[in-house]
């Protein structure tokens, strides 16, 4: 299954251009499956997520956060939950998404200094952002290469903020992702390819 885990709308996200319905649409266009909502440092509310879900039945729409801590970005996949909102310590957070089932993600380690510091704080989240629309290739072999030394799971992810961001970096799943928390496992186990394939 083709599956987005990290994409913001302009309904919560200053920086996105486009509507959830506008990116819904491209996203069940370009083949998708499946999609985390992940708007910066806010939740949706249940209400508004199962409109989206009946306006798009085609789609899996599940939800998420990406919190700054700083020039730290975590992203929560599968909760809405405003209480990872107001949490600052990293260790803490990682720490609630592992007793809830959710997948934790260190977006874009590496796009600005001091993005990775949790790591060597001992905060160790599920996965590293390896490729996205906002971590090239060259920041993106210094993730790989972290992932490793810390034995941690990479995903690719468009980190979307306007059309133009989605079909470019994503994960093709071994399995469907039926509810928000089967992400979790699925990355866990390494059921999953990264999309573009690296040679």
């Amino acid at each position: 299954m083709k599956v987005e885990l990290h994409l913001h709308t302009n309904l919560y996200s200053a920086c996105a251009v486009n509507t959830p319905e506008q990116m819904m649409r491209r996203l069940i266009e370009t083949g998708y499956g499946a999609v985390y909502i992940t708007e910066h440092d806010a939740v949706w509310r249940d209400s508004d997520l199962w409109g989206l879900q009946r306006t798009f039945p085609q789609i899996h729409i599940f939800p998420g956060v990406e919190l700054s801590l700083g020039d730290q970005h975590l992203v929560v996949l599968g909760t809405n939950d405003a209480h990872y909102v107001r949490m600052a310590d990293p260790a803490e957070i990682i720490d609630k998404a592992r007793a809830e089932g959710h997948l934790t993600v260190l977006a874009h380690p590496f796009r600005w200094k001091g993005g990775a510091r949790m790591l060597w704080h001992g905060a160790l989240p599920d996965a590293l952002e390896y490729r996205t629309c906002n971590q090239d290739a060259l920041m993106g072999g210094v993730a790989l290469d972290t992932a490793e030394k810390f034995h941690l799971s990479v995903v690719n992810a468009g980190d979307v903020h306007e059309l133009s961001f989605i079909n470019r970096f994503y994960v093709n799943t071994d399995r469907d992702v039926e509810y928000a928390r089967d992400i979790r496992q699925i990355v866990l186990d390494g059921a999953y390819r990264l999309w573009p394939v690296e040679e």
